[in-house]
């Protein structure tokens, strides 16, 4: 990964979410190609000989959606463009983004002007990268995308950026700037990005929970061996197996006659089975983000060997959504296998322990007293609430009938925003059940995996063992310690 410093370099091939993270993160700075804008020149050219022709060129010398065909002369292109953009930036009251998500967003813009294939002209991408790289971001509605181009949030951020004294020294916006900054899954993409980066630390960090499950259980490690592993071709199972093995490295389980059980409830023995396939599908899906990272959206492209406007449909974001709702289904059963193991942690009839790990004969103290269970499974709940497909839900018939299917994108990676947020709650409430059942039988340091014994001195100070009850118990400490990254660093796997 390059350094804060260095700028990111945008050819409209080589973004991916990694790379548009870490310099929204870092505020790097950001500079197109010598390629990309040579690409911009000429398709800008095109444009401008498409308008002074008077061609009928969808977005460029017509009206757009269900107004395609009504004609827009050459001298009433520059109102309408700007027309255009206040219209559809019509405010909507609720959520509002980030400003890193409206920053990458932009990124994401720049990039795909830079392959050639939008018209819009050079002063145009200029000011782009000067508010990228210097502006303070507006503040953009979250909602208004069906997932067949973010129209209303890019709208906003157009009216934002052209109503500049800058924009209005240059006379922007031209024709086609409009729609070429309106017809896109920026936002969509950017959501997407911020998310799929987060879920890569939060499956990590699954993985890292479910290896101090087994030795808070107790657990029998030969479902987690390479022998067991040897016998499958599932890439991600053996990915996230082989996590958790390097965390139990040393640990006395994997002695015979250790672990309590010949074999364990199928939330502890199937972990890796279920994490690979999580693995995998998140793994899908940085690949689908990469291509629509370096794909153009906007309608119509210009083609510069036939100097004309093809319209086209790249804007749908089925692919996108498909990629998202298997990921949110796939992390919400990563929650629901959490939540069995933290449960089975607290029932003696599994453990062996009191119930509720508290001590012998006592009726208060524990996980149990503090509600923890009971906290971990209305989280799993809202998991599942959020995790269903979005993209067989019906769009209804817009714009008189001409958009009649769209793709709900936005809809989706913000559901997977919720469903990331809950699983980082559940994890952290897993890790704290598992650290205390290790304390409450006494597990000496020694006995443990190696990537086990850090995590447990670190969390151990933060529990209110002994001292249940005697004071609201906070989980905000602990779940922004796990949400850090600082116990993946601690175990080895940062």
């Amino acid at each position: 990964m390059n350094s804060a410093n260095t700028p990111l370099i945008l050819d409209g091939e080589t973004l991916d979410p990694g790379s548009l993270v870490h310099a929204v993160v870092f505020k790097r700075p950001v500079v197109l190609s010598d390629e990309a804008w040579q690409r911009i020149s000429v398709s800008r050219a095109i444009v401008d000989g498409i308008v002074d022709s008077g061609q009928a060129a969808y977005g460029v010398t017509t009206g757009v959606g269900s107004q395609k065909d009504f004609v827009v002369s050459s001298e009433a292109v520059s109102n309408y463009n700007e027309r255009l953009i206040k219209a559809h930036a019509t405010r909507v009251p609720g959520p509002t983004l980030k400003p890193e998500t409206v920053r990458a967003a932009l990124i994401y813009m720049v990039n795909a002007y830079g392959r050639g294939f939008s018209g819009v002209s050079e002063d145009l991408v200029r000011l782009l990268l000067k508010r990228i790289n210097t502006g303070e971001m507006p503040e953009i509605d979250a909602s208004g995308s069906v997932g067949a181009s973010d129209l209303v949030p890019l709208a906003q951020i157009a009216h934002w950026l052209l109503s500049s004294d800058e924009a209005k020294a240059c006379g922007l916006p031209r024709a086609k700037e409009a729609l070429s900054l309106i017809n896109s899954n920026a936002i969509s993409l950017a959501c997407g990005a911020e998310q799929l980066v987060e879920a890569e630390r939060l499956l990590t960090t699954f993985d890292l929970s479910a290896a101090i499950a087994l030795e808070g259980f107790r657990g029998n490690l030969t479902a987690l061996s390479e022998q067991a592993n040897a016998a499958h071709r599932r890439k991600g199972q053996a990915k996230s197996a082989g996590a958790m093995r390097r965390i139990l490295t040393n640990s006395v389980l994997w002695q015979a006659g250790e672990p309590r059980f010949l074999q364990d409830p199928l939330s502890f023995r199937c972990a890796s089975q279920v994490h690979g396939a999580t693995w995998e599908v998140l793994t899908h899906a940085m690949n689908v983000w990469t291509v629509e990272l370096n794909t153009v959206h906007d309608n119509p492209i210009i083609d510069v060997d036939s100097h004309c406007a093809i319209s086209h449909g790249n804007m749908d974001s089925t692919g996108m959504t498909l990629a998202i709702d298997s990921l949110r289904q796939a992390l919400a059963k990563v929650c629901d296998l959490a939540g069995e193991r933290l449960h089975k942690q607290q029932w003696t009839a599994f453990s062996g322990l009191p119930t509720g790990l508290s001590e012998e004969g006592s009726a208060i103290g524990g996980v149990q007293f503090l509600n923890l269970g009971h906290i971990a499974a209305s989280l799993i709940a809202s998991a599942k609430i959020w995790a269903p497909p979005h993209l067989l839900i019906s769009v209804g018939q817009l714009a008189d009938g001409v958009e009649d299917t769209a793709g709900y994108a936005l809809h989706a990676v913000h559901d997977l925003g919720r469903v990331v947020d809950a699983a980082w709650k559940i994890v952290a409430v897993e890790l704290i059940i598992s650290v205390w059942a290790i304390l409450r039988r006494r597990v000496g340091k020694g006995s443990l995996g190696e990537g086990v014994r850090g995590v447990v001195e670190r969390l151990h100070p933060m529990l209110p063992i002994h001292t249940e009850g005697e004071d609201v118990f906070r989980l905000a400490p602990i779940m922004d310690l796990v949400r850090s990254g600082e116990l993946l660093s601690l175990s080895g796997q940062k």
